[in-house]
């Protein structure tokens, strides 16, 4: 499965108990049906590795008790610790749609005039105003996730266009 075609749920962040089970924090608040959740994907080294579940059930607000089928010890679910957890897309409820500023990431930024001015690499949105961090080779800058200067975002062609002064850029 490739990472276009899910979302990030979230991030298994804390073990429960010593027989395998993890704690998934869901990211997004995104209310799903736990009986329909057969396996997650977790990223490692930059794949989505299907994890199969035995048994899945809300903890508390926001979190998930997930017991998979091969991590049955401490040591087997150590491995997948602070791991960042994919659910393909279809999971979705109609009309939900994880934050749209994680889906971002790794997007081309398109400006105006200037044209093609890096990727985005990581939206702090606990500031604010919530920023968007540009990378591009070494250089680092911010946008503001404003509408004056954020037009389309083209999810399909991972394109941001933004409409920004070149002292914004120079500035960061």
């Amino acid at each position: 499965m490739k990472k276009q075609d899910c979302f990030l749920f979230g991030t298994i962040f804390k073990l429960h108990g010593y027989k395998g089970d993890v704690n998934i924090y869901n990211d997004n608040d995104i209310p799903l049906i736990l009986n329909d959740i057969e396996f997650f994907y977790i990223e490692e080294n930059n794949e989505l590795i299907p994890y199969f579940s035995v048994s899945v059930r809300l903890k508390k607000k926001n979190v998930l008790l997930v017991r998979f089928e091969d991590v049955d010890s401490e040591k087997e679910a150590l491995k997948i610790l602070k791991k960042k957890v994919y659910l393909p897309k279809y999971f979705l409820p109609e009309g939900e749609s994880p934050n749209q500023n994680k889906i971002i990431i790794g997007f081309n930024v398109l400006d105006k005039s200037l044209g093609n001015i890096g990727k985005v690499e990581f939206v702090n949105n606990s500031t604010a105003q919530t920023l968007i961090i540009v990378k591009n080779g070494e250089k680092e800058f911010f946008i503001p996730f404003h509408d004056h200067f954020v037009g389309n975002i083209d999810v399909i062609k991972k394109t941001l266009e933004v409409n920004i002064p070149q002292e914004l850029i120079d500035i960061n």
